[in-house]
């Protein structure tokens, strides 16, 4: 990248590039194969201490048990689904919900959310019926990063980067 001075620098340009926060959730369809998950593992547990004491069991059974849980954890994945939120300021927010008259407390929030999901689209009537269905554990994490795209600054984390390990890399 070339230093650039401050004589050189194109604000105009700089400013046309901007863009609005965005936050990302994901939600999943199949959230109740986790109990199946929770199950199998058990499962799993308790054949590996059987087969540590009595030798491997007939038949692959951990084996078995193992391919399962892989099966209904590729399930699991399967049915996710990311949601890109974009920020509204506050004169945004409010001029969305003015525009529909007779709102509850409860449509007046989707409203402002389904304004703020830029992908995949949703109606609001689309959101509450989402809220509906995948309660509200889930769905209070899309009203989290709503509020998050539209009040917090944006921040860059690399925590979950790799932590250099040897001497030279700056580790001990």
């Amino acid at each position: 990248m070339t230093d650039v001075t401050p004589q050189d620098f194109d604000l105009d340009a700089w400013i046309d590039g901007t863009e609005r926060p965005s936050r990302s959730v994901t939600i999943y369809q199949r959230a109740g194969l986790i109990a199946d998950l929770d199950a199998l593992e058990a499962q799993i547990l308790a054949a590996d201490e059987t087969e540590d004491v009595d030798g491997p069991s007939m038949g692959g059974g951990v084996g078995r048990l193992r391919a399962k849980y892989q099966e209904i954890a590729q399930q699991f994945h399967d049915s996710a689904l990311t949601i890109r939120i974009e920020g509204r300021d506050e004169k945004e927010r409010e001029a969305v919900v003015l525009r529909v008259p007779g709102l509850t407390p409860e449509q007046r929030g989707a409203v402002a959310i389904a304004d703020a999901i830029t992908s995949p689209k949703f109606t609001p009537e689309q959101l509450e019926k989402l809220a509906a269905r995948i309660g509200e554990v889930q769905f209070s994490r899309i009203v989290t990063r709503y509020h998050e795209a539209c009040t917090e600054m944006p921040e860059v984390s690399a925590d979950f980067l790799p932590k250099p390990s040897t001497p030279g890399d700056g580790g001990e």
